[in-house]
């Protein structure tokens, strides 16, 4: 396992028995939530997003890809639930004057800065009237390379549209911007590991708050954690006091956990929604019910814990 994630050497058939099993948690989810409504009644979500792109036909699947009809779907499906979608510094406002989140608030966010989020998911969410804030790790903006973080084995290929892998340009950017609907947002500079290296970290989250004032005349910033999870540290009290310290507006996790009202904002977690998500399973995970399905499924099931960073 290294840095670039879990995706690639991993066995196909370890792939396909993790993805049955998550499907078969998310069903069980879906129907709990339908029957009990849901689990949590004083907490919202955060969705987190990165490619959204039509998967190329015969070939691997891109990883942490949701397909825009899908992405569509998912969307749609939420909000004929009675799901608001919520800019995320309006949620952040609420919480620092102490306001109540209404149960029903949700985030959309997308982290890196895949292109295709431009050309696929955007679309959508104006149809939608969705807001969402997109992390951008901007060592890598208007690059014709992948990132290299990006743990597709087929990212950069010529067998695959450039579509898929490709990040984001500044012009892009900036139109998005222009419309209101989206809010351009930190993710550091070069998204590396950063544990064990607190100054190197300042240091980069620094040279990415930079870019995103020159480029996109942004004085202040919200930001989430490159990989992002707890306990192997890649969003440890070190790493949260340095955030603070460079002065962004919150640290993001990919903690798959609802926020409630007391939560630290700069240990807010998120869901993150799979390929085969549905609005009802997705707004199981909302409701707080896929989480206890996943311990059962851990004990019961064998669902493998991940392991090592992912490219989030």
């Amino acid at each position: 396992m290294n840095v670039n994630g879990q995706a690639k050497g991993q066995p196909v058939g370890d792939r396909w028995r993790r993805r049955c099993k998550k499907r078969l948690l998310s069903v069980l989810s879906a129907s709990t939530n339908t029957v009990l409504g849901p689990r949590k009644q004083n907490a919202f979500g955060i969705l987190m997003y990165h490619r959204v792109v039509p998967p190329p036909r015969g070939l691997a699947r891109p990883t942490y890809n949701v397909p825009p009809g899908r992405f569509e779907a998912q969307l749609r499906g939420l909000l004929r639930r009675g799901f608001e979608p919520w800019p995320l510094r309006k949620v952040l406002e609420f919480h620092r004057r102490g306001q109540p989140i209404p149960r029903r608030a949700f985030v959309v966010t997308f982290d890196d800065g895949f292109d295709n989020v431009y050309q696929f998911a955007w679309p959508v969410l104006e149809r939608l009237n969705v807001p969402a804030t997109l992390f951008l790790t901007t060592a890598y903006l208007d690059s014709p390379d992948p990132f290299p973080m990006d743990n597709w084995e087929l990212a950069g290929s010529a067998s695959v549209p450039t579509v898929c892998w490709r990040p984001l340009t500044t012009e892009h950017c900036r139109e998005m911007q222009a419309s209101g609907l989206i809010e351009l947002a930190a993710h550091t500079h070069t998204h590396q590991d950063f544990r064990g290296r607190p100054e190197i970290f300042a240091g980069d989250l620094d040279r990415c708050l930079a870019e995103l004032r020159r480029c996109f005349g942004l004085e202040d910033a919200t930001f989430a954690f490159p990989y992002g999870e707890k306990k192997p540290g890649f969003s440890s009290p070190e790493l949260v006091a340095v955030a603070k310290r460079v002065g962004v507006l919150c640290g993001l996790t990919t903690e798959g956990e609802l926020v409630r009202p007391w939560d630290d904002c700069f240990g807010w977690g998120r869901l993150m929604p799979e390929d085969f998500d549905t609005g009802a399973s997705l707004a199981a995970k909302l409701g707080g019910w896929y989480n206890p399905w996943r311990r059962i499924g851990r004990l019961v099931l064998l669902l493998p814990e991940g392991r090592g960073p992912r490219n989030e």
